[in-house]
């Protein structure tokens, strides 16, 4: 086994890694990155657990360590132990401060026994003042819900404190970590830092029952997160309210005449239409499955007609289509420069993140693989080749950034291309029954939603 003893040791090559990662993650893969109240992070040097909600693979640890790294510290990260299996990953995850806790399906009862290892050098680095990041529910999954959270965070937490003589003062800070969408490039992503708390009132009952500490400690830290996430608590109705929350957010932004670009405002949307939606089925079920059935049935509609919802009821004037049509065909050039100078790179990118089984995964294999491997290749080997071509470097350096820039405007332009069809679409079944039931119930829906939450 790999030794991760003083893994929270300061390392200035990890330092110099950042560097990059931070330009190539908050201002390259993602369009956006919102951190919403960092004045909640407990100060560098005061022993710190944050705890997040799982959903996105690796890119969730790296949305927490972009938030975490504005001063400086460097986290260390406990993660599921069956991706440390080949020791050449387990090195560089141990490079990156990633430490295993392995679960019952994860590997053999001699790894298991490793955790106790584990834990006491995750207590350790909490003892130093260090900061340690764990994802509770101990696996990713693909939705706006939590699951249950496993008592390895909570075992650390009272390790920590019994170690110092229940002196410590652990910070246990609760995080959200909310996507725009889960797998798009250039989409948006934003953390939310909760209110950090305490948990000295189960230090009596952990030494006389820890299981039953842990479990209190678990139930605490749950509602923390959960006061922080859209978790659609309802799974019977999980798909008609997560496809709702998608029909009324723009209108009702609009009402609101707030920016529907902006994630922080869709977040707080969505988290009000899935409160109110709650408090509905508990208070007017019929009500409730009358909403459920609507959105039901305008999804099944959407879905049989292969209409987007955003392109019902929506008034485009042909004045406004020609001149998107004509300015798509003045760019078309910087388009294909764009696309024929990035192809390569993308194309291999997304063919081998298409060989990833677990769709949660290919985010991080497309940021990973593009940003550490297939473009800084790709474009070393263009400003040579161009350099070499034109006896001078400063040519190829320019070439790389025009194509770089260009790179952007192709995948923009195939965005807005992609709309201009589903608009056409809708325009050209505009009198089919299929689209007057769709706009017929997008309006009911809507109306129905805004009376709960306006």
């Amino acid at each position: 086994m790999i030794s991760f003893e003083d893994i929270d040791k300061h390392s200035w090559l990890y330092d110099l890694y950042m560097m990059y990662l931070c330009v190539a993650h908050n201002f390259m893969y993602y369009r956006k990155f919102h951190i919403l109240n960092p004045e909640n992070i407990p100060p560098k040097g005061t022993p710190t657990m944050v705890i997040a909600n799982h959903q996105n693979g690796m890119m969730d640890a790296m949305a927490i360590l972009h938030t975490l790294y504005k001063d400086g510290r460097q986290p260390v990260f406990v993660a599921r132990g069956d991706i440390f299996k080949n020791d050449l990953v387990a090195k560089a995850l141990r490079g990156l401060k990633i430490m295993p806790v392995y679960r019952q399906n994860d590997g053999s009862r001699a790894d298991i026994k490793k955790d106790l290892l584990i834990f006491n050098l995750a207590a350790g680095i909490l003892q130093r003042g260090g900061t340690m990041v764990l994802f509770p529910e101990a696996g990713h999954h693909q939705g706006h819900y939590l699951i249950s959270f496993k008592k390895g965070f909570s075992r650390i937490a009272f390790a920590a404190e019994e170690l110092s003589d229940f002196q410590l003062g652990l910070q246990i800070l609760p995080v959200n970590i909310h996507y725009s969408n889960y797998f798009d490039f250039q989409s948006d992503l934003m953390v939310t830092c909760g209110k950090p708390f305490t948990f000295e009132e189960f230090f009596e009952t952990y030494k006389m029952s820890p299981n039953q500490a842990y479990l209190a400690l678990n139930d605490k830290a749950r509602e923390r997160v959960k006061e922080l996430t859209p978790d659609i608590d309802i799974p019977d109705y999980y798909d008609e309210i997560e496809s709702l929350t998608q029909i009324v957010n723009e209108p009702i932004l609009n009402r609101k005449e707030l920016d529907t670009n902006y994630l922080p405002n869709r977040k707080d949307v969505d988290m009000a239409v899935i409160d109110a939606v709650r408090h509905l089925k508990d208070e007017r079920p019929d009500d409730f499955q009358s909403l459920m059935d609507d959105t039901r049935q305008y999804t099944t509609l959407l879905q049989q007609t292969g209409l987007r919802h955003w392109a019902i009821n929506r008034h485009v004037s042909g004045s406004k289509l020609t001149l998107c049509i004509f300015s798509m065909v003045l760019t078309l050039p910087l388009f294909l420069f764009g696309y024929v100078n990035n192809f390569l790179p993308s194309f291999i990118t997304r063919k081998l993140t298409s060989k990833v089984e677990d769709p949660m995964m290919h985010s991080t294999f497309q940021y990973g693989l593009g940003s550490m491997v297939t473009f800084p290749i790709w474009y070393i080997f263009l400003l040579v080749l161009v350099s070499v071509l034109t006896h001078h470097f400063w040519m190829g350096l320019v070439y790389i950034v025009l194509s770089a820039v260009a790179g952007y405007f192709s995948f923009y332009y195939r965005k807005v291309a992609g709309k201009l069809l589903a608009l056409f679409k809708a325009f050209r079944l505009r009198s089919t029954e299929a689209y007057q039931k769709l706009c017929h119930l997008n309006t009911r829906i809507i109306a129905k939603v805004e009376e709960l939450v306006l």
